[in-house]
């Protein structure tokens, strides 16, 4: 199917270069290109697009205005800035209203590669509104109390860098929204960064500053709009599911970087719920704002794994969250990154359901006897006990 694509770019030699670039791609993309952004607007009234790549520094309506507006008039379109601006304002300002930040001078297969990888992630999704309603996103909001804490440890002359990533690594947005951000092309890093320890430390202390106090990256006191859903609930989950994680990983002799990967996926695992919470909260008239708890269960996977693939997260943290309730699917085979995650998740909710009675943790049927662990739950739900030991003395 030909999807469509729309490029900015005031300069039009550059508008030349990607036409030319991109000619051969015309049996799968249908493409325009615009000298402004109030241009591509007309446009897109006429033919909303797949996805939209635009500069950031433009004369009159400049990127991150244009992509604000798509954003909010055509929430389902994939919005990818293309800049060789430095300063961190505007930085910030396509942060919010992109879904990924591409540095200039780009290659056209780079280009080619980031929009092909939209199209592969909206597969995940069951319905155009669910691309809508993670169009939709541009921040995630932290619960309050870690956003009181970032705040205080902030302000403290004596805090230090690893202070700072202890509280981040704590919250599903706030790790969420500083992996977007330290991934992105802007700052560049040859390698993908997948611990709040190393992305706090990549940053520094002046960076992240400025970030929370002057640009309000991280924004807390979410209200949620659906009925029986508690951030800080999801908050502790989400730490004991990575905590469990990074456990059973290095218990199962897996290297110490795919054990801090294992953590990152266990934070943001239900990320999706973040997404349905908060947007059925900030917009009553979006058809999310009926959403109940049942239909957040079920769709939260693909949701998150969507939000994540847009915002440029490795491969294998966005298939772990896609399939943390079904890991034999993932593509990787064997005791994978989804399947890590699986375990954790099942066995943090085995105790929390207890109270009720309940002793099975709900594992993917068949997925432990096909790799030969189905004796080793008791040993990670010990496991599991000595993480939350540790967590509450933290």
């Amino acid at each position: 199917m030909t999807i469509r694509i729309v490029f900015v770019d005031d300069e039009l030699n550059i508008l030349e270069g990607m036409r030319r670039a991109f000619h051969r791609m015309r049996g799968e993309w249908s493409m325009d290109f615009f000298p402004s952004g109030a241009a591509a607007l007309e446009s897109l009234a006429v033919a909303p697009a797949d996805v939209i790549v635009s500069d950031m520094r433009m004369p009159g309506m400049d990127g991150w205005q244009l992509l604000a507006e798509v954003k909010k008039l055509y929430p389902q379109t994939v919005r990818l800035v293309l800049s060789g601006q430095a300063d961190s304002t505007s930085v910030m300002r396509a942060v919010g209203t992109a879904q990924r930040y591409l540095a200039k001078p780009c290659a056209s297969e780079a280009i080619k590669a980031a929009i092909a990888q939209t199209q592969t992630l909206r597969q995940v999704l069951s319905s155009d509104r669910l691309a809508q309603l993670v169009g939709a996103v541009g921040m995630l909001p932290s619960a309050p109390t870690v956003f009181q804490n970032i705040l205080t440890c902030l302000k403290e002359p004596a805090a230090s860098l690893g202070d700072v990533a202890r509280i981040i690594g704590r919250d599903v947005a706030m790790t969420a929204n500083i992996m977007k951000l330290v991934n992105s092309a802007f700052f560049g890093s040859r390698r993908p960064v997948v611990s709040a320890e190393r992305a706090v430390a990549y940053l520094g202390m002046d960076t992240i500053g400025a970030l929370v106090l002057g640009h309000s990256m991280f924004k807390g006191g979410a209200e949620t709009g659906i009925a029986g859903f508690n951030m800080e609930q999801l908050w502790q989950h989400s730490l004991q599911t990575g905590s469990g994680a990074r456990a059973i990983a290095l218990a199962e002799n897996f290297s110490n970087g795919e054990a801090d990967e294992a953590f990152l996926a266990g934070v943001l695992h239900d990320v999706g719920k973040v997404v349905f919470a908060t947007r059925a909260a900030a917009a009553p008239n979006e058809p999310s704002a009926g959403e109940d708890m049942a239909t957040m269960e079920a769709h939260h996977a693909e949701v998150g794994a969507y939000l994540l693939g847009l915002w440029g997260f490795p491969n294998s943290i966005v298939e772990a969250v896609a399939f943390h309730h079904a890991p034999s699917r993932a593509s990787e085979k064997g005791f994978n990154l989804s399947g890590l995650v699986h375990i954790a998740d099942r066995l943090v909710h085995l105790r929390c359901d207890n109270c009720s009675g309940q002793n099975d943790p709900g594992l993917e049927p068949g997925y432990l006897a096909g790799l030969g662990l189905e004796g080793s739950v008791p040993g990670w739900s010990a496991l599991l006990n000595a993480v939350d030991s540790e967590l509450a003395v933290a």
